[in-house]
């Protein structure tokens, strides 16, 4: 069944209503009338069966709502410090790390990064790369979208980090010796399901800024010998950790 994302302001005593351009897609793209059955989200973690009762191009009116258990989160709860990139990369990392069940993302500023951006510019993109984690979630069948904070410096996401959870820092150059192998790093013992990880700008992070990381217990670890760009980056470590703590693998 299809499935549409609701305002939970749009839901009473058991009715629900599409307007914009989420009715326009249902009646006009979908071709759905009046007795075709849905499934509406909350984006909260919610989710419910329901039937068209009135069906135009700017309004659908749903009822007959039966809730649904949705599908569980993955078990791997990581937040993701990333440097922002570029928009269509940015777009990209929101997009796919929905689908590949991150819990939490902070945009980073830092020395390195190439992407500047001021108070209103970045208000509005965090406003965009929630839209977009909320759209990945409708089409994967996740039902919460990823905790997305507004862009941030380095020192403040150091400065909230867990003291329990498991710290790693992405390092492309492979560059101080006490540089791990992740495989290395996760297989011996993976503490608990809870992850922080860093991952910075094509340049990588700059010298003061890995000795303030590693000071608030942040690891540095390797992908392998190929220096990955930073949208690859951060995919492949979801899909290892995903695969050694989330869901991926089909054990838990």
């Amino acid at each position: 069944m299809r499935r549409f994302l609701i305002d939970p302001d749009d839901l009473d005593a058991g009715r629900a209503r599409l307007s914009g351009d989420q009715a326009r897609h249902a009646t006009s793209v979908l071709r759905l009338g009046v007795g075709d059955r849905v499934v509406v989200l909350d984006g909260q973690g919610r989710e419910w069966e329901a039937r068209l009762a009135f069906a135009a191009p700017d309004r659908v009116d749903l009822d007959a709502l039966t809730p649904r258990t949705p599908l569980p989160e993955s078990p791997l709860n990581l937040t993701l410090g990333l440097v922002v990139l570029r928009p269509e990369k940015m777009d990209l990392v929101v997009q796919k790390s929905t689908e590949l069940g991150l819990r939490r993302l902070v945009p980073l500023r830092s020395v390195h990064g190439a992407v500047r951006l001021d108070k209103k510019q970045a208000e509005q993109k965090t406003a965009r790369w929630r839209r977009i984690s909320l759209e990945a979630l409708k089409q994967c069948g996740r039902a919460r979208p990823v905790e997305i904070e507004p862009v941030t410096g380095l020192a403040d996401f150091l400065a909230a980090s867990s003291r329990t959870a498991l710290k790693l820092l992405l390092d492309p150059d492979r560059s101080g010796a006490s540089t791990l192998d992740l495989k290395a790093r996760l297989r011996p013992a993976l503490p608990g399901p809870a992850v922080w990880a860093l991952v910075g700008p094509e340049g990588g992070f700059s010298t003061e800024e890995v000795d303030l990381a590693r000071k608030a217990g942040f690891e540095t670890v390797s992908l392998g010998p190929r220096v990955l760009r930073a949208e690859t980056a951060v995919l492949t470590l979801l899909a290892v950790l995903g695969y050694e703590k989330g869901d991926l693998s089909g054990f838990y």
